[in-house]
């Protein structure tokens, strides 16, 4: 799985959001100054992460972005599957295969629960773990545990 490159800028975008103070109002401006992001791009992830409900915006002299939650509720997952759609390693990862081989088909239920496996990891990860400092350096502990 490899994000494409908006999605990478948001996640920063986001990230540098729950940073600042999250609640205040952030223009598009400053948000492209502190990420060292173009602000034609940071506009245009602005735009997407609004559509998505993880940011609300405001109109006018005073307005700007500002989180629509906490960051400790908005997981990575959720910015990523706002830009890319459904997380999904492979085709047959998801309920809508259309695969010639589907019905016969061994490698299907263990890429699924892999796939499980890294969303839930995703999903696990919120805004406020990526602005965290860890004094080990570990992020995030999966638990590969894939019997069952």
């Amino acid at each position: 799985m490899r994000i494409n490159k908006l999605t990478d800028y948001a996640i920063v975008v986001m990230t540098n959001i729950a940073a600042m103070e999250s609640k205040k109002i952030h223009t598009a401006k400053e948000i492209s100054e502190i990420s060292k992001i173009p602000l034609p791009t940071v506009t245009r992830v602005l735009k997407t992460l609004c559509s998505g409900d993880l940011l609300e915006s405001q109109r006018g002299s005073q307005g700007g972005y500002a989180l629509t939650k906490s960051p400790s509720s908005i997981s990575i997952a959720t910015i990523i599957e706002c830009f890319e759609g459904p997380i999904a390693l492979t085709e047959c990862a998801t309920s809508d295969c259309a695969c010639s081989y589907e019905t016969t088909c061994s490698a299907q239920k263990p890429w699924q629960k892999i796939n499980e496996t890294v969303k839930l990891a995703l999903d696990k990860m919120k805004l406020n773990n990526m602005i965290e400092t860890n004094k080990s350096n570990e992020l995030l502990q999966l638990n590969m545990n894939l019997g069952g």
